[in-house]
């Protein structure tokens, strides 16, 4: 039953891609692609290269896919009207104070849920509360939204550049505590040869859905209708869950793929990547693919 599903939708795909005025490459947006590491590598590797590679398969689009270092890349996505951000969320970057009128922009359908968390060192107790955080530490991603979110707490902030280089600021011992997005922080630890680092599953920064973001324009809509359509399609594609299950992921795309369009439960969330402990099983990246894109360094 499956397999005649993925049939039938692949064949609508095809035909709205071919009938679709956005198959035309003057109808098709750049999309940039928000490097900071590991899981999304100036090289086209990483968890979210890959993926994103198996959606934009499956669309007309874009007309470049251009990887470039995080904050360059958001900045200018905000200073190039008809552009993309990946990965993203539109409610965060509202929630940051990044974009101040929502209705100007878009985004795709959820790939997956995502949350942010704070993590300590093996043997140490993480945060339960932001009463928690004051004479402490932090490192995180140099723009993110997590900064505005910890502004405040009375502990130091430190942005960092690169995702292995803040789980190695934890690992030393030069910061007491990392903000860090599950499933991103298991996936970089687990390619690190070591555990996850301990945090407390009941206090998150933010959840979000992470997405496709992008300028609304008519060109945009196009392109943000094809990708939901990959989705759909993507949604029972075999191939393509096995890749999300390295990350985890499989629980939440299956719940999606049954029809439950909504975020994932936080007891769902804890279940992709439970706080640390022994002879926990972490994601193993695949490696080996590269994508057709342009990378900025």
């Amino acid at each position: 039953m499956r397999f005649g599903t993925s049939i039938i939708l692949g064949f609508i795909a095809a035909l709205l891609i071919v009938a679709s005025p956005a198959c035309a490459k003057n109808h098709v947006p750049i999309v940039y692609a928000t490097a900071w590491g590991k899981t999304l590598a100036q090289d086209g590797t990483g968890f979210y290269n890959e993926i994103a590679g198996d959606i934009l398969a499956h669309t007309p689009g874009p007309e470049l896919y251009q990887i470039m270092p995080y904050r360059r890349a958001k900045v200018s996505f905000f200073m190039s009207k008809g552009r993309c951000l990946f990965p993203s969320s539109l409610p965060a970057l509202v929630k940051a104070g990044q974009i101040a009128t929502p209705e100007n922009y878009i985004e795709s359908n959820t790939l997956f849920a995502a949350r942010t968390h704070l993590f300590v060192r093996a043997g140490e107790t993480p945060p339960k509360s932001f009463g928690d955080l004051f004479g402490k530490s932090i490192a995180y991603s140099n723009g993110s939204v997590v900064r505005s979110t910890l502004e405040g707490s009375g502990a130091r902030l430190i942005s960092v550049n690169d995702e292995q280089d803040k789980a190695e600021m934890l690992v030393s011992g030069r910061v007491d505590i990392i903000s860090g997005m599950i499933p991103d922080t298991a996936i970089v630890f687990g390619e690190m040869g070591g555990d996850m680092p301990l945090y407390e599953p009941t206090f998150a920064l933010n959840e979000l859905g992470v997405t496709f973001v992008c300028h609304k324009t008519v060109k945009t809509e196009l392109f943000v209708e094809g990708l939901n359509l990959a989705l759909d399609v993507l949604s029972v594609d075999a191939d393509y869950l096995e890749r999300m299950a390295t990350a985890n992921l499989a629980k939440d795309m299956l719940a999606r793929a049954s029809g439950d369009e909504g975020l994932a439960t936080e007891h769902a969330l804890n279940d992709l990547a439970p706080s640390a402990g022994p002879g926990r099983a972490l994601p193993k990246p695949r490696s080996g693919r590269r994508l057709p894109m342009r990378a900025n360094r």
